[in-house]
Order: C-alpha cells, then sequence, then structure tokens
C-alpha cells in the first residue's frame, strides 16, 4: 500500500520526553490527509505521547523507512476533527482529540510504503 491521501496507516510518532528530555517513539494509527499525519486519543492524561507533545511540539513521524520532522499541534477546528476521526474509525469515535503534525517537508502522495 503505497501512501496517499485519506489513508490510514500505522506508523511511529517520536516526542521528547517532558521531563526526561529523551526521545519517546509510540507506535500509533496514523491519518495522512492534505499533506499533513493525524494521530487521536480518548484519554490525553494517561497517554505519555499526548502529554509530551503538548510540551514540545517538534516532533517525528516515521512512515515505513522515512522519517519526517513535524510541528505538531492539538485540532481545535470541529470539522477537521470529525472528518479525521470518521477517516480512522467507523463508526467515528467522535469524543477523542486530535493532534495534527505538520511534516517541514511533505512526503509525496504515493511515494512512501508505510507497511
Amino acid at each position: 500500500m503505497k501512501l496517499r491521501n485519506e489513508s490510514v496507516f500505522v506508523g511511529e510518532l517520536t516526542t521528547i520526553g517532558r521531563r526526561t528530555g529523551l526521545p519517546r517513539t509510540v507506535e500509533l494509527r496514523l491519518v495522512y490527509l492534505d499533506g499533513r499525519f493525524y494521530a487521536s486519543s480518548g484519554r490525553i492524561q494517561s497517554k505519555h505521547w499526548c502529554r509530551n507533545l503538548l510540551k514540545n511540539p517538534a516532533v517525528e513521524v516515521k512512515v515505513g523507512s522515512e522519517r519526517f520532522p513535524c510541528q505538531a499541534r492539538q485540532v481545535t477546528d470541529e470539522n477537521l476533527r470529525g472528518r479525521v476521526l470518521s477517516l480512522r474509525d467507523s463508526p467515528a469515535l467522535l469524543d477523542r482529540v486530535v493532534f495534527e503534525m505538520t511534516p517541514q517537508n511533505p512526503p509525496q502522495p504515493g511515494s512512501i510504503n508505510p507497511g
């Protein structure tokens, strides 16, 4: 499967530990939409990657063998949040928080095999 717009895949998100300052990597289901990566969580306070990302938004997303330095932010636009969650799950789990990771150099759709 090649990375394409609106694709859902398992990738890796590396954050910087909010207390240790060390890289922390977690495997997550991600959405690729309009040149950005999206991740979601049902519980921010109990997820270390969420808390790390909020403290330091400089993150890295790994798709297949490619790595993308990104800036992360929590999505507050309800239309975008709903679109991402509807791509991620069927039916959409609309109570989840969504994070957007904007790559410094976005991948070209169809150019990366995430699996």
